[in-house]
């Protein structure tokens, strides 16, 4: 065992806010296990002191929450050097910047529960979806992971977004890659089933203009080992109902996102705690045919939405 103190990075405090130490806590006892967690200010900064095998360190380097770890020993902190066997720059995920964007920590959070919990332990082998995927920082996050992933965005301008994301990117830092396009379907005016094909490192991803309701259809019903999504909160993505609650949308949803999943496959899905409630929202999924399993992960995320974590398994 060896004594540890984890230096507890000043931008999670963007994305949880007070409750940065709880969510810390929890990321840490879900996908670490349970040690004994104190918590000690030193020179301004928060650390997590507890004692890990050191086999730990590695996947304790990949916590959303983590800024540095250092060994501790007698009152001294002397930084380790740990490999999180990354791919990409970081800026792949934390470079692209627009309004709405999904805070980057927290999709980080989402995957590292959701792998915490999955059957399937060779990443390379692992399938990952996100069903209302934005710009992609989902996708982005699981390529960084060695992730292969599919999105899917209602908006025809995310695909085209990331297009341009991926061209500038790859110049900048000289990154050998592969983008292609092409129609899920027939080539139209509307880019419906319109997407984009991105790899780099080895890895690749795919975002799909299109309806989280036809997931089925637009992925040809390949089988998913996770599914992964921040749900929009806004009336503007759920014109269906004019309502802000998702419930509608998300009762079409759910069984096209249980049928893509593997047997025992996870889904990990952060939404506003407020609309809809939790239990409703498990409720949807229940109907389905997933299973609710023990993980909350409740923090505000602005003054409005209050946001929280459910995290589900097909049974």
């Amino acid at each position: 065992m060896k004594d540890i103190a984890i230096l507890i990075s000043p931008v999670a405090n963007g994305a949880y806010f007070n409750e940065t130490i709880d969510i810390a806590q929890k990321e840490f006892k879900q996908c670490i296990g349970e040690y004994d967690l104190t918590l000690n200010e030193i020179g301004g900064m928060q650390f997590l002191q507890t004692q890990l095998p050191e086999q730990k360190l590695e996947a304790l380097a990949r916590l959303s929450f983590v800024q540095g770890i250092f060994s501790h020993d007698s009152g001294t902190l002397t930084p380790l050097s740990l490999n999180t066997d990354f791919n990409l720059h970081s800026d792949f995920v934390f470079g692209s910047k627009y309004k709405g964007k999904t805070n980057e920590i927290l999709t980080q959070l989402l995957l590292n529960v959701g792998l915490s919990f999955c059957k399937e332990k060779d990443v390379s082998k692992i399938k990952l979806l996100d069903p209302m995927c934005g710009r992609g920082t989902t996708l982005m996050w699981a390529m960084r992971y060695g992730i292969k992933s599919k999105g899917i965005e209602q908006d025809p301008n995310a695909v085209l977004d990331f297009r341009t994301f991926a061209k500038k990117w790859t110049k900048l830092h000289r990154q050998k890659h592969e983008l292609k396009e092409g129609f899920i379907g027939k080539a139209n005016k509307q880019n419906k089933g319109k997407f984009i094909d991105f790899t780099a490192a080895g890895v690749n991803t795919r975002i799909i203009n299109g309806n989280a309701t036809t997931a089925c259809d637009l992925l040809k019903r390949e089988k998913q080992h996770l599914i992964i999504s921040d749900i929009p909160y806004g009336v503007q993505h759920f014109t269906t109902e004019k309502t802000r609650n998702p419930i509608a949308v998300l009762e079409e949803c759910a069984p096209q996102w249980a049928d893509l999943l593997h047997k025992d496959g996870i889904c990990v899905i952060a939404f506003n705690k407020y609309i809809p409630k939790r239990k409703e929202l498990i409720a949807v999924f229940e109907a389905a045919g997933l299973s609710a399993l023990e993980f909350e992960a409740p923090h505000r995320m602005s003054e409005s939405i209050f946001r929280d974590v459910v995290v589900l398994r097909k049974n």
